[in-house]
């Protein structure tokens, strides 16, 4: 960490945990909710380490600054009388034992990268309280952050020559087996920010990896820079290497067009749009953007949502970069034009974003043509289905009846082929005909208690000239009777004679 030139005088606070923050972060890393500026004025002389001597070795002069990890102090060593940078735990961190020394095993790992683009760890220790801390090499400048806040993009040749410095750090970082894990301009050091000639350092690597797993930080809240976090951290999976890709993605985009992609009211909502919003074209931020030709293409691979669709590695992302970007003397610049054919940018029908991301109103009104016609054709579908059901249904309706009007009809004009001899004093007669209208009248004669006669009617359509109608007894001479109706019978039921005794 670096001297600032200008010391804050005010510090951010987390309305929700308390949490103090001085660098530029908009929400708090552990609860997601916005900072406010402190109400109280911020001293930096106030910090009770000021001024202490820790391990027989550092003298504490300054307060550099506080992060969500821990806070930076300037000190100076008592024996090489050279200054330094120690930074220390936060307090409220270092009552989880295991964070400790997690805190010390990434410092040690962030220590194994030597490269001149990256800040150089020198020693570890513990303060008496057992607050550990890690000691690194003093930095004059700012930080890339505090050059953006004047607004606007920042010159294309000064863009170029410092993501050409931070790729290269990282670069070197992920060959040791590092991932950053928040790399945003907060943690890109400019030294000599004011001269020609500056020179990128990157700061605090892996230090989200240790505070997202402190109990501070609240459950379903991500540790991080929602608005430089990848969509795989924002939705909670794995990440690689290719997190820190996209991430420098959004720091091109932002020293190219002076805006970030994705901006939100609410921590959730940043995190919403980094995992299913396309950013919006250079153009639409800054109209000076359109001159950057293929860069614009090389910045939106480096933000593909998908990690098989970004670069593979830093050094692809370097590559591309010196291929369509040529500084000449004196700070020109020219740059490749975008065209479709440039190998670069992923076809659109391949990003995550392009299949969920809200449809503009023009689709949304082809959309509603669509589903209108699609709902007419249903319903003229639904009612000519129903109407081919009607049919069916009135079609077998018809058939049974006719059917059953044919059996009835044929029943009704059966004849019996045989007329029996004699017939049993008990029968029963089960044949009925439907009731006509005598040709003469019927006289129902007297019928013995041990028989049981059932009247039957004359049919009114002509017989078969075949059939044989039996001829009724003679009457008893006790009790004359007129004869009865005759009646037809069913050639398999039995024929009662009413005058059996």
């Amino acid at each position: 960490m670096g001297q600032q030139l200008n010391p804050p005088s005010t510090a951010k606070r987390c309305k929700l945990c308390g949490q103090r923050f001085t660098n530029d972060a908009f929400f708090c890393p552990f609860d997601g909710e916005p900072l406010e500026v402190a109400p109280e004025a911020f001293s930096p002389s106030d910090d009770p380490l000021v001024g202490c001597i820790i391990d027989d070795r550092y003298k504490i002069l300054d307060y550099l600054g506080e992060g969500g990890m821990g806070t930076v102090y300037r000190v100076e060593h008592r024996t090489l009388q050279r200054q330094f940078a120690m930074k220390v735990l936060r307090c409220d961190l270092a009552k989880e034992p295991e964070l400790g020394a997690r805190f010390i095993q990434e410092a040690r790992a962030a220590a194994t990268v030597h490269h001149p683009n990256v800040i150089q760890i020198t020693d570890f220790g513990q303060l008496p309280e057992g607050i550990p801390y890690f000691v690194m090499e003093y930095l004059t400048g700012r930080t890339l952050a505090a050059v953006l806040q004047k607004g606007g993009p920042l010159p294309a040749t000064r863009a170029v020559r410092i993501l050409l410095q931070a790729a290269a750090g990282i670069g070197a970082a992920h060959n040791a087996g590092v991932i950053h894990r928040d790399l945003k301009p907060d943690n890109i050091f400019l030294l000599n920010a004011l001269g020609a000639e500056e020179t990128v350092k990157l700061l605090d690597f892996g230090v989200a990896k240790v505070a997202g797993a402190a109990r501070i930080t609240q459950t379903g809240i991500v540790f991080g820079s929602p608005h430089y976090m990848s969509p795989e951290q924002a939705s909670g999976q794995p990440v690689d290497h290719r997190a820190d890709i996209y991430a420098l993605g959004i720091v091109m985009y932002e020293l190219f067009t002076g805006h970030l992609p994705f901006e939100a009211d609410t921590f959730m909502g940043v995190l919403t749009k980094q995992m299913f919003v396309t950013p919006e074209p250079f153009n639409v931020k800054s109209g000076s953007a359109r001159e950057l030709g293929a860069l614009e293409d090389i910045t939106f691979r480096c933000l593909e949502k998908k990690t098989e669709n970004r670069y593979a590695s830093v050094e692809e992302l370097i590559a591309d970069i010196e291929e369509v970007v040529e500084i000449g003397n004196e700070d020109s610049f020219r740059v490749k034009a975008s065209a479709s054919s440039f190998s670069i940018r992923t076809p659109t029908e391949f990003r995550l974003s392009d299949e969920l991301e809200l449809p503009s109103a023009e689709e949304l009104a082809a959309l509603r043509g669509s589903q209108t016609q699609q709902n007419s054709r249903a319903f003229w579908a639904i009612l000519a289905f129903a109407a081919a059901g009607l049919l069916v249904a009135i079609a077998i309706t018809a058939f049974l009846w006719i059917n059953k009007a044919r059996y009835e009809s044929s029943e009704a004009y059966a004849t019996p082929t045989s007329t029996p001899s004699d017939l049993p004093a008990n029968s029963v007669s089960v044949q009925q005909s439907p009731p006509q209208t005598p040709a003469e009248p019927a006289i129902t004669p007297a019928i013995p208690d041990n028989s049981i006669s059932v009247p039957t009617t004359r049919p009114t359509t002509p017989r078969s000239r075949h059939s044989t109608i039996p001829s009724p007894p003679k009457p008893s001479t006790s009790e004359p009777v007129d004869t009865p109706p005759r009646k037809h019978a069913d050639p398999t039921s039995e024929i009662i004679n009413p005058w059996a005794q």
